[in-house]
């Protein structure tokens, strides 16, 4: 398999992932693709209120941040993997 078609593989198995990641407390569920792209995202009517704007928008940005690494974790994982499977891997155990 030529590099051009293992990448366009990886990204294609990448924009089928579904990371995701729900807040401490359970009010936001963000919803990411492997590529980070945001899918989804839902939010408890109870953080509506005006005196919790502060606090969802902490929630938001952990929940985000979250949903970021774990995607980083499962983009490692498929570049590794397929990696191992192509021609560049025999490259790479050269130097280990």
């Amino acid at each position: 398999m030529d590099l051009d078609k293992l990448l366009a593989q990886g990204k294609k198995e990448l924009l089928a992932k579904k990371i995701e990641t729900v807040s401490p407390g359970g009010g936001i569920k963000v919803v990411l693709n492997g590529l980070m792209e945001v899918m989804e995202i839902k939010i408890s009517p109870s953080l509506f209120k005006e005196e919790k704007v502060d606090y969802l928008e902490k929630l938001l940005k952990e929940t985000f941040n979250l949903a970021a690494k774990r995607a980083q974790k499962i983009i490692a994982q498929e570049v590794e993997k397929n990696l191992a499977s192509s021609p560049l891997s025999n490259l790479f155990n050269l130097f280990s």
